[in-house]
């Protein structure tokens, strides 16, 4: 297999929140993923670029686990979990992952979709509030304060009581950012969370990310847009054809990159 990972001399070594290691994903005879490797310091915004099929995606859904690997290994916070053909497993143990396991490994990641995913029958503050109730088993005064707290947060205290087909794309993707937060995770991950809003849009959306991103919120992005992950990130990686052609700060990326097809990649907006 190819080299996983170029690692960058720019981060500081803080310890990883989330680190993946040789990850191998495969849907029946191809390979999405080949021996990928990476990490994500605490307090820091880690973007994922690539051109479309790279795998991108994929991998950011084996990151909370709702895309299982065939090899690798995932280090979540304080726990540690190896895959195998059979599924994964718990490296401490070495058996298989219970439901209640893997329930509590999901509750250390929220992720936010291309799409809503919004409960069209819940007011903007059940949707918020319902997750922390059913996952954490929280009561659910103490979930709607949360879900108060972080509709404030993103600017969509005022909508509370309205339901998801009376928001705009960008308000619905707020609440549903709003949604991750009141997990209160240990990552948050973003996949092209601003690719199915108008273009008027967009903006409102990537000024919530920024204001998280500069409260030090550890973070994994994927985005096509360049310009915004050149600004937030701490650490751009460069996925190639289900390889990790090349990992490092905005500015060696974007400036100094070594891969001859991350720099066309990334061409139009260098």
């Amino acid at each position: 297999m190819p080299p996983s990972v170029t690692t960058s001399d720019d981060l500081s070594p803080t310890s990883p929140v989330v680190e993946a290691r040789h990850l191998v994903k495969r849907y029946g005879d191809t390979s999405v993923l080949r021996d990928v490797s990476l990490s994500v310091a605490e307090g820091t915004v880690t973007t994922i670029i690539g051109a479309s099929g790279s795998g991108k995606s994929t991998l950011l859904r084996c990151m909370n686990l709702l895309e299982r690997p065939q090899q690798g290994s995932l280090s979540i916070a304080d726990e540690r979990i190896r895959f195998t053909e059979q599924g994964p497993r718990s490296s401490h143990t070495d058996m298989p992952l219970s439901r209640h396991q893997l329930q509590r490994l999901r509750g250390k990641v929220s992720m936010v979709f291309q799409q809503f995913n919004l409960w069209p029958h819940l007011t903007v503050l059940g949707n918020v509030s319902e997750a922390p109730v059913r996952v954490k088993g929280i009561s659910r005064r103490k979930a709607n304060a949360l879900a108060a707290h972080y509709l404030e947060r993103v600017g969509m205290a005022e909508r509370a009581d309205a339901y998801p087909a009376f928001l705009s794309g960008g308000q619905q993707q707020r609440v549903a950012i709003a949604r991750a937060l009141a997990m209160e995770p240990e990552i948050l991950l973003f996949d092209e969370p601003t690719s199915a809003l108008d273009p008027e849009r967009v903006n409102e959306v990537l000024g919530v990310i920024r204001g998280l991103a500069d409260e030090g919120r550890t973070m994994l992005m994927v985005t096509h847009e360049m310009a915004f992950a050149r600004e937030v990130s701490d650490q751009i990686v460069f996925l190639d054809r289900g390889v990790v052609g090349e990992a490092g700060s905005p500015e060696r990326i974007f400036e100094h990159s070594d891969n001859e097809r991350c720099r066309r990649f990334i061409a139009p907006a260098a």
